[in-house]
């Protein structure tokens, strides 16, 4: 925790004012039980309070007053025709029930003067670190579409310097029956057997289960490998397939297996 950032947060004073929230005053209590410097802040905020509570009793400078004045006169608090360029005698014998009302009213100004801008202070850090924090959330979602955009703008080209490739062939993948919708994209390489997998039009699998790539060589399964993009639109590469008269996708645990599973059986396509 920064001390020096909490003091100033505003905290403290909303406590003195009995305006803080219940949680506020919980955490406040329980800082104050850890950290001297934050239970002396408080303290010393108490006694100013306190201190200005007895200003009453004592005579203010007169610029003071005026000041004082002007600001209950923007305020409203006070009539603007008050006069108070004069004062009544004072009879050493007897309290000046004028000088007294006035000093009176003189502390009350000054403690509303303190509520105002204390209130004014909390509101104003209140506002700037919500307005911080939108910030930094804005930041960080540019930052993580920005990289999204590059990964896709990065797959994009690689997949386009797979499939222009003079000696490379597109093979469509059909669903199978019970899966009449599923359909896949794979390109074989005939110069170099690399394979490559496009599985955009196959259902997203649940925690666990991949897509597996077979290759049907002389009547047998051999796997090409398992597809393992989180996103169903990038192409992956895949296990070099020599020569094959069938490519067949099935759905596996993760990791893949040895020999498919074939009621798993999704797409195919005859070469």
């Amino acid at each position: 925790m920064d001390i020096k950032e909490y003091i100033s947060s505003g905290v403290i004073e909303a406590y003195v004012l009995g305006m803080a929230t219940d949680e506020e005053i919980r955490v406040l209590e329980e800082v104050c039980s850890k950290y001297p410097e934050v239970q002396q802040a408080l303290d010393e905020t108490q006694a100013t309070l306190g201190k200005l509570a007895l200003e009453d009793q004592e005579h203010p400078p007169v610029a003071l007053k005026s000041t004082i004045l002007n600001t209950l006169v923007q305020e409203g608090l006070v009539d603007e025709a008050m006069d108070t360029s004069q004062e009544m005698p004072i009879d050493n014998n007897r309290p000046n029930e004028r000088s007294t009302n006035w000093y009176a009213l003189m502390a009350a100004a000054c403690a509303l003067l303190l509520v105002i801008g204390t209130i004014y202070h909390i509101n104003t850090v209140k506002e700037l670190k919500s307005k911080l924090a939108d910030l930094a959330l804005q930041e960080r979602n540019l930052l993580v579409e920005n990289v999204n955009f590059r990964e896709q703008l990065k797959n994009k080209e690689e997949e386009l310097l797979v499939t222009t490739k003079a000696s490379v062939i597109k093979y469509n993948l059909a669903g199978v029956p019970g899966h009449e919708k599923s359909a896949a994209t794979l390109y074989w390489d005939k110069a170099t057997k690399e394979v490559f997998l496009l599985p955009q039009n196959l259902p997203a699998l649940p925690l666990g289960k991949q897509y597996q790539l077979w290759a049907i060589v002389d009547g047998k399964p051999v796997s090409a490998g398992v597809y393992t993009k989180d996103d169903l639109s990038v192409l992956q590469k895949m296990n070099t397939a020599e020569r094959a008269e069938m490519f067949a996708i099935t759905i596996e645990k993760e990791g893949g297996v040895e020999q498919p599973t074939l009621d798993q059986m999704v797409v195919a396509v005859k070469i």
